[in-house]
């Protein structure tokens, strides 16, 4: 059995940190709005390419907003979300009930690092602001990379002086509130170097705010993606 830090809740307090009413809140907001600016621009070249995608794999995927938004718009059939909070995983199911894509997704709360090996390889891996919250980078992203057979789509935070700075407070919040919950800011040079070693290239690399935001593709995956492009 495994020890109560290898739990979802043991994994960086993401458990208790992203708790169910931050999920409600999130899953309204989409509901109402769609989904946000940085997951549009993230997931847009999937979005654009010309066969939906026959499987979507969301690793920590919150409400659900990438993976439902690519089903919703007819660029995906099937969808799995994974994600560590209990209150995200429920948000999720509920906002895929409400539009009709409960039939076409399948949910679980655990953590994907340590159980990746249950999971059947997927078109397109979507990890949207999910390894700022995890300290094993290799662990996490190089078993998502694995997964891919396609795509893999990725945020993760800019690697400068105001982004470090707004990491540093967020940890500070954290440890002055008691939380366990740390942000971490992994360095590009060895994002691309796990991702690489899975077999995945960069395909288009964009900016937003605090975000890199980056498609990665194996050299067999349909030529839909544009080329490599950096804003």
């Amino acid at each position: 059995m495994p020890c109560s830090c290898c739990a979802p809740s043991g994994i960086n307090d993401l458990d208790g940190t992203f708790d169910a009413a931050s999920a409600a809140k999130e899953a309204k907001r989409f509901l109402k709005r769609g989904a946000v600016r940085r997951t549009l621009r993230l997931i847009r070249p999937l979005l654009a390419l010309p066969t939906p995608l026959d499987s979507v794999l969301d690793i920590g995927c919150g409400a659900g907003a990438a993976h439902q938004e690519l089903l919703r718009r007819g660029a995906a059939k099937l969808a799995v979300g994974v994600d560590a909070s209990a209150g995200y995983i429920t948000a999720a199911a509920q906002n895929a009930t409400v539009l009709g894509l409960r039939e076409r997704t399948l949910y679980h709360q655990l953590d994907f690092a340590l159980h990746a090996a249950q999971f059947e390889p997927a078109a397109a891996v979507i990890m949207d602001r999910v390894i700022c919250c995890y300290p094993d980078l290799g662990r996490l992203l190089g078993a998502a990379a694995e997964r891919s057979t396609c795509f893999l789509a990725l945020s993760f935070p800019r690697n400068n002086w105001w982004v470090r700075l707004i990491g540093t407070a967020i940890n500070g919040f954290s440890a002055f509130g008691r939380s366990r919950y740390r942000f971490f800011i992994h360095p590009e040079p060895e994002v691309l170097r796990v991702v690489r070693a899975a077999g995945l290239l960069p395909v288009e690399s964009s900016t937003l705010g605090a975000w890199h935001l980056v498609i990665f593709a194996r050299a067999a995956a349909p030529a839909a993606v544009p080329p490599l492009q950096s804003s």
